[in-house]
C-alpha cells in the first residue's frame, strides 16, 4: 500500500543574529559578518488521513537566550507566536497531539508546555545528553549547558514526563513520517524527520545541517558537531535519500514554502 503523503508548512516563531562561523566546520571560513536568521518549526499535515504533526517548538524568551545563554540578539514578535503560527493553518496547540523534537537545544525545545495533549517524541540518548551535559563550568555562554536550557529539560522531565516518548533509534511516527537517528551530529542524540510529500522524501534536519548548498551539496559540515567523521556521513546520507532538504534556520526556506511544500 502506499505510504500516506503530508503537507509541509514552516513557522516563523522568533529570529536571532548569529555569526556565519557557524555555517563551517572549526569556524574555517573568511565570513565573520552577522546574520538574521528564523527560528523555525514545521507543521506536518496529512493530504489523506491522520492528524497534524509539530517539529520543534522554538524559543522560551527572547530575553532569555540573550541573558541566560550569553547570545546576540534574539527577537520575537506576536504574529510569530506558536499560536499564532498554528491558527494561520485553522489549528490550535490543543489539536497537536504529536510533537516531534528533533534535539533539546533551547530554540528547538522552549514552547513544549503550550501542547498539553501532545506527546513528545525524543531520542533517548538526547535527553540523556540535555540533562547532563558534558561541559566545562568556565564555560561563560550556552547557559551552562552547551545550549540545553535547563528549564526546558526540566519541564520534559517533570511535569511532561507523562507524555514523553522516548526512541533508541530510528522509528516510524505516522504513516510517511520517520525519525531517523543521527547520533553524534549536532548533538549526540539528534534526529531527522523524513516525511512522505508529493514531491518525494523531505527530510527535516533539525541543525544537523544549516545550509544546504555550503553543508550538504559541498560537503562541507556546519561549525557545531559532536563528531567530525559523523556528520560529513549524515550529510552524505541525507544527500542521497532526500528530494528536499529542510535546514531549520533559512528565510529562503520560508519564502519558497510559504504555501507549503
Amino acid at each position: 500500500m502506499e505510504k500516506c503523503k503530508w503537507k509541509l508548512y514552516p513557522l516563523v516563531v522568533g529570529e536571532a543574529v548569529v555569526g556565519q562561523v557557524l555555517d563551517v566546520f572549526w569556524s574555517l571560513t573568511r565570513d565573520k559578518s552577522q546574520v538574521d536568521v528564523p527560528i523555525m518549526a514545521w507543521l506536518l499535515m496529512p493530504l489523506d488521513q491522520g492528524e497534524p504533526i509539530l517539529v520543534d517548538t522554538g524559543f522560551r524568551d527572547a530575553e532569555r537566550c540573550q541573558h541566560v545563554h550569553g547570545l546576540g540578539p534574539h527577537r520575537t514578535k506576536p504574529e510569530w507566536s506558536l499560536e499564532q503560527q498554528l491558527a494561520n493553518h485553522g489549528l490550535t496547540p490543543k489539536d497537536i497531539k504529536t510533537v516531534i523534537l528533533t534535539h533539546l537545544h533551547y530554540d528547538h525545545a522552549g514552547g513544549c508546555t503550550q501542547f498539553s495533549n501532545a506527546k513528545f517524541i525524543i531520542q533517548r540518548s538526547e535527553l540523556k545528553a540535555a540533562a547532563a551535559p558534558v561541559v566545562s563550568p568556565h564555560l561563560d555562554f550556552g547557559g551552562g549547558a552547551l545550549f540545553y536550557d535547563r528549564k526546558d529539560i526540566a519541564e520534559i522531565v517533570d511535569p511532561l514526563w507523562s507524555q514523553v516518548e522516548l526512541l533508541e533509534g530510528d522509528e516510524e511516527i505516522a504513516p510517511g513520517v520517520q525519525c531517523v537517528l543521527f547520533s553524534n551530529t549536532h548533538t549526540p542524540g539528534s534526529q531527522a524527520v523524513y516525511v512522505n510529500t508529493e514531491v518525494g522524501t523531505a527530510v527535516i534536519l533539525g541543525d544537523i545541517a544549516r545550509k544546504v548548498d555550503l553543508n550538504i551539496n559541498q560537503g562541507i559540515p556546519p561549525g557545531l558537531f559532536y563528531d567530525l567523521e559523523a556528520t560529513y556521513r549524515a550529510m552524505n546520507k541525507i544527500k542521497k535519500e532526500a528530494n528536499v532538504i529542510l535546514p531549520s534556520h533559512d528565510y529562503e526556506l520560508v519564502k519558497k514554502y510559504e504555501n507549503g511544500l
